[in-house]
C-alpha cells in the first residue's frame, strides 16, 4: 500500500489539467476567465477560420468538452469514452503552445481501487 505522502494521480485529475491546459488557465480560474479563454480558442481554431486544417473540426470538439469539464458540467453523452478527445496525446499537443507537453494521463480511479482493496482476494 502506498504511504501516507505518496500521491496517485488519477485519470480524472489529469483530463480536468489538460483542461486547464488547453485554455492556459490556472486551477482556479473564475468563470468569467474560463468563457473569455474559450471564445479566443474557438475564434482562433474554428474550421471557418482555418480551411486548410483537416484536424480543426476536431480541435473544436475537443476545445468544447474541455470547456464542459471546466465548468463541470460535462453533458452526458452515454459512453465510456466520454474523455477520448482529451485522452488523445497529438490532438492536445495540437492546440497548446509550442514546447509544452500534455499533462500525462494517471491511471483510472477504479483501476487504483481494484487493486488497493480487491486485488488478491476476489481477482
Amino acid at each position: 500500500m502506498p504511504s501516507v505522502t505518496e500521491r496517485t494521480f488519477f485519470k480524472e485529475d489529469s483530463i480536468r489539467k489538460r483542461a486547464e491546459q488547453i485554455f492556459n488557465l490556472p486551477a482556479n480560474a473564475g468563470e468569467k476567465q474560463v468563457k473569455n479563454a474559450y471564445r479566443r480558442l474557438v475564434a482562433k481554431h474554428h474550421p471557418d477560420r482555418n480551411p486548410g486544417d483537416t484536424l480543426s473540426n476536431q480541435k473544436m470538439q475537443l476545445i468544447l468538452k474541455a470547456y464542459e469539464i471546466l465548468r463541470n458540467k460535462p453533458a452526458y453523452n452515454g459512453g465510456l469514452n466520454r474523455h477520448s478527445l482529451l485522452e488523445d496525446d497529438h490532438l492536445v499537443k495540437s492546440i497548446l503552445p509550442e514546447g509544452v507537453e500534455p499533462e500525462p494521463l494517471g491511471q483510472p480511479y477504479e483501476e487504483w481501487h481494484r487493486k488497493q482493496f480487491y486485488e488478491g482476494y476476489f481477482y
